[in-house]
């Protein structure tokens, strides 16, 4: 872990935290280039009626449209959460340098009742380029961000919301 992460990984799981207090899932992420933090989101599928609104994937979206970019490689993500085989794919096509996270896909998917994932290294790394991905980190303050927090429940009120 680099001296700066421990930093911006807390703004991550703060995120998470501040989604989760807006009624949606608690994730966050944090997009930084040279030091510098350019972008964050928490998660919006609920605000947005977006089932692809995952944290990871509006930080890099947003940023990407705003800054006219079309790869980030030399930028570093910072996410709550290891991220997600979708996420994952938007940080490789993105071509995103690095991925530091607190909780594991593994520990998500027994803390939400979900089936087990890939992890974010086995997919980013595939082909000629190398993506680091380092974590868990700070995995305390990561999983109390989930404490409590009923998956199912949300998601069926979610659902109850459309009809």
């Amino acid at each position: 872990m680099e001296a700066h992460d421990e930093t911006f990984l807390r703004q991550a799981i703060q995120l998470g935290r501040d989604a989760r207090v807006r009624g949606e899932r608690p994730f966050g992420a944090v997009l930084v280039a040279n030091g510098q933090v350019v972008a964050q989101a928490g998660d919006q599928c609920r605000a947005l009626s977006d089932p692809t609104a995952h944290a990871e994937l509006r930080v890099i979206s947003t940023y990407c449209q705003t800054a006219t970019l079309f790869d980030l490689d030399g930028y570093t993500l910072y996410s709550l959460t290891e991220p997600c085989v979708m996420c994952s794919g938007a940080i490789k096509w993105a071509k995103v340098s690095r991925v530091v996270f607190s909780v594991p896909q593994a520990m998500l998917q027994t803390i939400s009742g979900g089936l087990q994932k890939p992890s974010c290294d086995s997919l980013v790394n595939t082909g000629g380029r190398h993506i680091e991905v380092c974590g868990p980190y700070l995995l305390e303050e990561g999983l109390a961000v989930y404490h409590g927090f009923d998956f199912a429940q949300h998601r069926e009120q979610i659902l109850s919301q459309q009809k």
